[in-house]
Order: C-alpha cells, then structure tokens, then sequence
C-alpha cells in the first residue's frame, strides 16, 4: 500500500510490502515535483512487486550488483586467470561508475559515454570483454527485475585496433633453424627447448603445453591429448581448457615423439637419482621440480632466438601464430587447422588469421589464371 505526503516544496511516497519471509519493509522516494507524479511512481514499484520483483534489490548499486552476481554465478567455477579479470573490471566500474551509482540509473546513453570514455586508451578487443561481461550481468539484472532491458545492447564498441591486428610469426627459415636447435639440444636441465619444440610442433597455447601429463601422450600413435592446462600465472595447479573445443587431440610428428620419448627417459632418471616422485606426472616439470613462468619460457626463447640470429623475435605465443603461418603456406586444410589449434570454428581462425588466408587465396588466383591461360 502506498502513502503520498508532501515534504516542503517536493512530494514523495513510501510504499509498504512485505518480503518472502512475511517482513514488512518500506521503499522511500521524494523530490518529485508533484502528488501525481510520486503517485504514479509508487504505482510502478507497487507493480513491480505484484510481478514478484525483489525490491530489496531496487537500489541496489552497480558495483554491489556485480559483486552479487559474481558471487552467485562466477565464483570458484573459473579458472584463476578469469577470476583476475573479474577483479579487474570491476575496478574499471568502479574507477568510472563509483560505489553509489543505482543500476537502474544506468541507461543506454549513459553506458556508451562509458565506453567511449573506456575506448579512448585501449583496445577495442579489452572493450568488447568488457561489454561482454556486463551485458551477462545486466541479463541477470533483467531477470531481476530491477531494470526492464540491458542497457549494453547494440552499444557501438570504441577503441584502437592497436597490435591486436598484427600477428607476429617467424618465416620458415628461422622456423627450422629453431627447431632444429631444440632437437638437438634438448636435455632435461634445459627443459625450455623440449617445451619450446612442443609449442612449435604442435601450435597448442602454452597453458595447454604445461599441462600435459604422461597419460596424456601416445608416443606409439604420435598424439597427444589436450584436455586440461596448467596455471602458470598464479600457481593453482591443473586448470580448465579455454573452451570447450579446446579439449582436442593433436598428431605430431615422429621427432617430437622421439624427443618427448627422450625426455621421459631423461626424467625417469633423474627422479630415480633424486628420490622423487611426481604424482601429477607432468612431462615439463623442470629439474628443480618447478614449472616455468611465461616470463622465464620467452626468456629463453629470445635467447635462443639472439644465438640463432633469429628476427624479429617472438613470444611463445608467436609459436602458435608460427605453426598456423606455416600449415597455410603448405595449403592444410582451414578446417583442420581449426581443429588443431581448439578453435570453436573455422570462422574464429579466419578472422585471426585473415591476412594469411588472404595471401593462400592470391597465390590461388594466380595459379588459378595460370592454368587457364594455358588451355
């Protein structure tokens, strides 16, 4: 039931309901500028609860929301890495929206000053998770009824393309030349160039590389199968794939299996000489029974890369793009590519690799008119 007073020059209402567990609570506004405009603004949080809206929730902030809905729905069901960037958005709201900005305040207008505020310093990739993000969350708040549509609909995204366009990969050349030294020269107090030589053979991300365990490796049927990673950020241990697609199996080649067999013999022995037992049966523990970082892998790779000569030089996910670059030039198929490297579909790997693709389908014309020129 609601009650409408005036209050000096302003009027405003309280509304009376009561909650699931029989409590009776009130819900307050003033500063309108007329008894039927807070009249008919009660009438709306009146039938807001007659189609079972929570009002505790009708004031409730942004940032309190997103922590809520965190909670609720994201919380301990990701993998630690994701966890950070929740963290990190929420941060980036908070910076901008503050602690006291209502949820149902936000409107479309509003949100698109927000992104092109958030654009303005980064890339459009950090915009779109971003809204990504939200636009879940603010589906939540719909259902919630505490706002009646999702105000990052059809938001036109900002921000620079920056590097995200540039992909960064060795000609074959420098590829064979890595390779070939990893071969050569791996040994177990030099676990960087087995780990090194699996990114480069197989294309898988890092995480997925780390998280490879001797159960996991056919040697006999050169396969290995990616079905989880290793946090090598934070230190958490086994983690979920990206996706779902990204539990796969990889083939490799008869000397990638000949040097992880080399590998496995290579540990057995020093674990045997140390006392020491891996119970995760990790190939790429290190001999000092650690894993290494992202930093220490590109660490050695720009060492190996600076005694080979090599340039530009990469990162290990550059390994990734290499293997790609490499299988086009060589005319694999766009679908079997997909499926190596754990994309959902062919139309992700199209759009990182679009460049590449581009230069297979001029070659393609050019054989294309070779050959009907000759007819």
């Amino acid at each position: 039931m609601a009650s409408i007073s005036k209050r000096g020059k302003k009027w405003q209402y309280r509304v009376s309901y009561k909650d699931n567990d029989g409590t009776r609570k009130y819900v307050n506004k003033g500063g309108f500028p007329s008894k039927k405009a807070a009249d008919i603004a009660a009438i709306e949080v009146e039938r807001q609860h007659n189609r079972g809206a929570n009002l505790d929730l009708n004031k409730i902030t942004l940032i309190d929301y997103w922590d809520k809905w965190i909670e609720l729905y994201k919380s301990g069901k990701h993998s630690s890495i994701t966890e950070a960037r929740y963290k990190t958005i929420r941060k980036q709201l908070l910076a901008y929206w503050g602690e006291s900005r209502e949820l149902k305040s936000i409107s479309k207008s509003d949100w698109q000053a927000f992104i092109n505020y958030f654009g303005k310093k980064r890339a459009k990739d950090t915009v779109s998770k971003l809204n990504g993000y939200v636009r879940s969350m603010a589906d939540s708040a719909v259902d919630d009824q505490i706002i009646y549509t999702n105000f990052t609909h059809n938001v036109v995204l900002t921000g620079n393309e920056g590097q995200a366009g540039i992909i960064k990969y060795l000609q074959v050349k420098d590829l064979r030349k890595l390779v070939n030294y990893c071969l050569e020269f791996s040994d177990y107090e030099h676990i960087a160039y087995y780990i090194i030589a699996t990114g480069a053979l197989t294309g898988a991300r890092y995480s997925e590389v780390l998280g490879l365990t001797w159960d996991h490796v056919d040697l006999k049927k050169r396969v290995v199968h990616i079905t989880r990673t290793w946090d090598h950020r934070y230190g958490s241990g086994f983690a979920a794939t990206k996706n779902k697609s990204s539990v796969r199996d990889i083939d490799i080649t008869r000397e990638l299996a000949d040097l992880l067999l080399r590998l496995k013999k290579e540990q057995q022995e020093v674990y045997l000489a140390q006392g020491y037992r891996d119970s995760k049966q990790l190939l790429f523990r290190s001999i000092r029974h650690n894993m290494l970082s992202s930093t220490a892998i590109n660490k050695d790779l720009r060492t190996i890369e600076k005694t080979l000569d090599i340039s530009p030089t990469i990162t290990f996910h550059g390994l990734r793009h290499t293997h790609v670059s490499y299988l086009i030039a060589n005319h694999v198929d766009i679908n079997y590519i997909s499926k190596r490297l754990g994309h959902a579909n062919t139309m992700i790997t199209q759009k990182v690799y679009a460049h590449l693709l581009e230069d297979q389908r001029k070659e393609q014309v050019s054989q294309t008119l070779q050959a009907l020129s000759r007819l």
